[in-house]
């Protein structure tokens, strides 16, 4: 086969599976549903049966189906399935380099957003987590909820989603067993001052220093994990 044929093959098995793939994660087809006959879709895109094939081959490889001999090929992807995935595969230390990733700018857009009223909130958790210092599950579901109302603070939507799934990868069983190893009152007592700092740099409308207060806090956690885990 020309070279120039075959790119354009592999380049159009691509673009059939993309397109098959939004439709499927956009909920076009439903779970179970059987996707239109490889004849049917060679027709709609103008390419040979062997590329229509070759996309579903792509498609089945990233578990978004199954093609099954003499039936047809139907969808197996579904969004609770995937999150629950990704939840189960996540290790504590993938969690802790996300949460770098999110948290410092989301505190710096607390800084810039904030109202009085979310403050008061922020506060209220903030002495909530003070105050759980002895318990350390107490601890942990109030830290949970402090993280999630600096989301909310930052009035970005999209983040106070993202921490919300970073809170469900943190209800998984490994952090359980991690929480015994790691929450020491020590460590509570640290992070509470780290938190309070984070909350003096945002009531000062210091972004840079809610920053990296934040950052400090994440370096904490991330090297508690790694001692536990040593």
């Amino acid at each position: 086969m020309d070279d120039r044929v075959e790119r354009r093959e592999r380049v159009d098995a691509a673009e059939i599976a993309a397109g098959l793939r939004k439709q499927i994660t956009a909920a076009r087809f439903a779970t179970g549903e059987r996707l239109p006959p490889e004849r049917s879709l060679a027709e709609r895109h103008g390419v040979a049966r062997g590329t229509v094939r070759e996309a579903l081959r792509q498609l089945e490889a990233a578990g978004l189906v199954s093609r099954r001999a003499g039936s047809g090929t139907y969808v197996t992807w579904s969004e609770s399935a995937e999150a629950r995935s990704v939840v189960e595969r996540t290790r504590p230390l993938e969690l802790i380099d996300a949460r770098f990733a999110i948290e410092p700018h989301m505190v710096r857009l607390a800084v810039l957003h904030a109202t009085g009223h979310d403050l008061e909130k922020v506060e209220a958790l903030l002495a909530r987590v003070e105050d759980a210092e002895a318990d350390s599950l107490a601890f942990a579901d109030a830290d949970e909820a402090f993280h999630l109302e600096l989301a909310r603070a930052s009035q970005n939507p999209l983040i106070v989603w993202m921490m919300q799934k970073v809170h469900e990868v943190r209800s998984h069983e490994q952090w359980a067993r991690m929480r015994l190893l790691t929450l020491s009152p020590d460590i509570i007592a640290l992070y509470n001052r780290q938190h309070r700092e984070v909350v003096e740099a945002i009531r000062r409308r210091d972004a840079e220093a809610a920053a990296q207060a934040m950052k400090a806090h994440l370096a904490t956690a991330r090297a508690s994990l790694v001692e536990a885990a040593g």
